[in-house]
This record gives structure tokens, C-alpha cells and sequence, in this order.
């Protein structure tokens, strides 16, 4: 029996990766919205990629190996661009410490700029892009938080994230993650954040906007749950 390794695009730019011994039969699920969660919330899905593996453990292997690649990585798979996945298979990701835990590299005018657009929204979230390269995040762009109930959701506005992968593939900069604020409570993954997660291996700040200071903490979004991830700050 065949198994095999599939790749869906969903709406939003966004990807979901699985496995499956009948692809045709689990894309018509994905499509129908029959397993509810993140395919059905990212709706419509369309297969983008799939290959035949001998065993159901080098279908699973193959799914969470492509599950944590860049969103560049995923499209040069999808296009068959061998030379690119290996040329970002050598790129140096984020930097790391001793311990192995990644750290992210983040500019003073990104923490500044999510901590003031966090005061203005308050006391609604506030939601935006991180956009940067490798494990350095330059720029914190503010988009429009268009959940219709902004005071204790943030959905962003999928325009927005469309034309920002369009630049990115146009050479300009990458989209690492997505950022929001908690106007009441801590910097740390909400349940309502867990449920929403793709577990892309994208980058999510959450400002606490209630809390004196403005609380600003990383986290990466994997198959696994949130990491916690520590970062440096460079000057501008």
C-alpha cells in the first residue's frame, strides 16, 4: 500500500502539511471541512504538493520534516526548484546559544513600534507582521485588525498578508511571524492563540498592552505547541 506526504494551500498564504495512505480521499475531506480545525478555519484548500513513500513512517518523517521549513523552502518544493531548497537548506537560520535554544535578533525601532501600536489600540488588540530575514526581524508592520470583535480577538487582515508573501517573493523582506497584544493579561500564548496556531514554525510576539511597560515576548509557533524563544536587541 502507498502512503504518502501532502501539501495544502490554504487561504491567507497559509500552509498545511500531512500524510495519508489515500490522498485523494483526504484532500476531499480537507476541502469538505471535515476535520474541522486549522483546514477548515483557512478555507478553501487546494493540494499544492504530494509524493509516494514506500511506508507510513517515511509519509509522517517527510511531513514533519517539511512542516518546519520557511515558507521559501515550502514554495521551492512546490515548484520542484531543487537548487533553491538547498541553497536555503545552507542558509544560516536564527542565531543559537550554547544551549541550543534559537534566539531572534530584533532592531529597538520593531520593540518601539509594537509597544506604541499595542498603547493605541488599547483597549482592543492590535495585530501586525514581523518582517526581517533569516532570525533577524527589521520591520514590525502594523495591519488591520479585522476580527469583529477586536477586544479580545485579532484576525489579520488577509490582504495584508497576501501582499506582504507578494513583495517577499519579489525579493523584499520575509514574512517570520505575526504579532498582537493582550490588553488584559500577560505576554504568553492564550488558549484562544493555541487553537488559532498553524504550527508553522512562524515567529509570534505578544505585547501585554495592559501591563505597565509593555511586555514584549517571543514565541515560536511549531507542530509541538509555543516555545518560548529569548532575543537580542541591535540599535536601529
Amino acid at each position: 500500500m502507498p502512503f504518502w506526504a501532502y501539501m495544502l494551500h490554504c487561504n491567507a498564504g497559509r500552509f498545511y502539511t500531512g500524510h495519508t495512505d489515500d490522498l485523494e480521499r483526504r484532500v476531499a475531506q480537507h476541502k469538505a471541512g471535515y476535520f474541522g480545525g486549522f483546514t477548515k478555519r483557512f478555507a478553501p484548500v487546494e493540494l499544492a504538493w504530494a509524493q509516494e513513500f514506500g511506508t507510513r513512517d517515511e509519509a509522517k518523517a517527510a511531513e514533519l520534516r517539511i512542516k518546519g521549513w520557511s515558507r521559501a523552502k515550502k514554495l521551492a518544493l512546490i515548484r520542484g526548484d531543487w537548487d533553491a531548497i538547498s541553497r536555503l537548506a545552507r542558509k544560516k537560520g536564527s542565531p543559537s546559544t550554547s544551549s541550543g535554544q534559537t534566539v531572534l535578533v530584533v532592531t529597538s525601532q520593531v520593540l518601539a513600534a509594537m509597544r506604541a501600536a499595542a498603547a493605541a489600540a488599547h483597549p482592543h488588540e492590535v495585530c501586525g507582521l514581523l518582517l526581517g530575514e533569516g532570525g533577524v526581524i527589521t520591520e514590525a508592520r502594523a495591519v488591520r485588525n479585522v476580527h469583529p470583535t477586536p477586544h479580545t480577538y485579532f484576525e489579520i487582515d488577509p490582504q495584508a498578508l497576501i501582499d506582504a508573501h507578494r513583495a517577499a517573493r519579489s525579493g523584499g523582506p520575509e514574512v517570520l511571524g505575526y504579532y498582537h497584544s493582550h490588553p488584559v493579561g500577560v505576554a504568553v500564548p492564550s488558549t484562544t492563540d493555541h487553537a488559532c496556531a498553524a504550527g508553522d514554525g512562524r515567529v509570534w510576539a505578544i505585547i501585554a498592552s495592559g501591563i505597565a511597560g509593555h511586555d514584549v515576548r517571543f514565541w515560536r509557533d511549531d507542530d509541538r505547541g509555543f516555545a518560548a524563544l529569548s532575543f537580542a536587541t541591535i540599535e536601529s
